[in-house]
């Protein structure tokens, strides 16, 4: 391995009800909790609840176990809302590692990569739809 910069262009949001849109493509997908923005008075994403990967990321959303917990968490007036960031199987995994390990969504409390990232360096430069998400950050090697 080596030094790496992954550049995933996040698509989205999509709800429960547009879910089969989702792309059946590798990648990572985030779940986030949606509520009503005081300020513009229209539902945005407040917080990133977890992050995944599978080679379909639109099967890893509708399969993923920890889906009960996602759904049981936002309050009356609040959605579930999901992007994905498409991305290669060969990389995959490192990109979900970096997210985890640099954001720590309540989700992934059970991950190894919370506290631990077994790649080298990795700079993550994310495009797209990036609400609540660092733009840009380097996750270092600690196994």
């Amino acid at each position: 391995m080596s030094e790496q910069i992954l550049s995933p262009k996040m698509l989205g949001y999509w709800t429960e009800e547009t879910l089969q849109e989702v792309p059946d493509d590798s990648g990572i997908y985030c779940v986030f909790r949606a509520a009503m923005d005081p300020e513009t008075d229209e539902m945005d994403v407040q917080e990133l609840l977890y992050v995944g990967e599978h080679r379909s990321a639109r099967y890893g959303l509708k399969h993923d176990e920890h889906r009960d917990r996602w759904h049981a968490f936002p309050q009356p007036d609040e959605e579930i809302w999901y992007a994905v960031g498409l991305s290669g199987h060969a990389n995959r995994e490192r990109l979900a590692a970096a997210m985890i390990n640099a954001h720590k969504p309540r989700f992934n409390a059970d991950s190894e990569y919370l506290e631990r990232f077994p790649f080298d360096a990795t700079t993550v430069h994310i495009y797209g739809k990036k609400h609540k998400l660092q733009s840009i950050f380097n996750v270092e090697r600690h196994d």
